[in-house]
């Protein structure tokens, strides 16, 4: 590599890492800006697991890949009224509550199984507090949601046509040769 152009990358690197707030760097702060909903970065994390869970990654992106988490925030702090906002807040902290109690360990170190058995006994539970399942029920909603309206799903997953079906020119046509009988 050339000395000058060498000096020219530090020279922007060290001028990019300049305007970035330190507590971004430091991984301090929400990934996405709300109005109406307050969630901690921590909640924002455990969100993303829970979403991650639900849609893990496979040969196919998961959801932390896709960001679901995020459009599960945007979508409830656009489209929901506020009482659903705060049971979903709510609900939230009751999550993180239970997933401390079963397992020292965060909820993003646990096998795979074990995190799904957790949400597999909150949705088959009806005697959980209300805020905990509308919590899990957004969750699972607006993250199936998500990816079912990615472009990643829309265009690799889904071929979309826009006309149901396609005008083929050179079709070979069988005819029967019978003979039609006038009478």
């Amino acid at each position: 590599m050339d000395r000058r152009v060498a000096i020219k990358n530090l020279a922007l690197v060290l001028g990019g890492a300049t305007l970035f707030p330190k507590n971004m760097l430091a991984g301090d702060t929400n990934l996405i800006q709300l109005k109406n909903l307050s969630i901690t970065p921590a909640q924002e994390k455990l969100l993303a697991e829970v979403a991650e869970t639900i849609i893990p990654k496979t040969t196919t992106p998961g959801a932390k890949d896709m960001g679901l988490h995020l459009f599960v925030l945007l979508m409830l702090d656009d489209c929901y009224g506020k009482h659903d906002q705060q049971q979903f807040a709510e609900g939230l902290k009751q999550f993180a509550a239970i997933a401390a109690k079963k397992n020292a360990k965060p909820f993003a170190l646990w096998p795979q199984a074990q995190r799904e058995a957790l949400l597999l006994s909150i949705e088959q539970k009806n005697d959980l507090p209300a805020e905990l399942n509308r919590f899990y029920r957004i969750t699972k909603d607006k993250t199936v949601q998500g990816y079912t309206q990615s472009k990643y799903f829309m265009t690799k997953k889904v071929v979309y046509e826009l006309v149901p079906s396609r005008y083929n020119v050179n079709v070979p046509v069988k005819t029967k040769n019978t003979a039609v009988k006038h009478g």
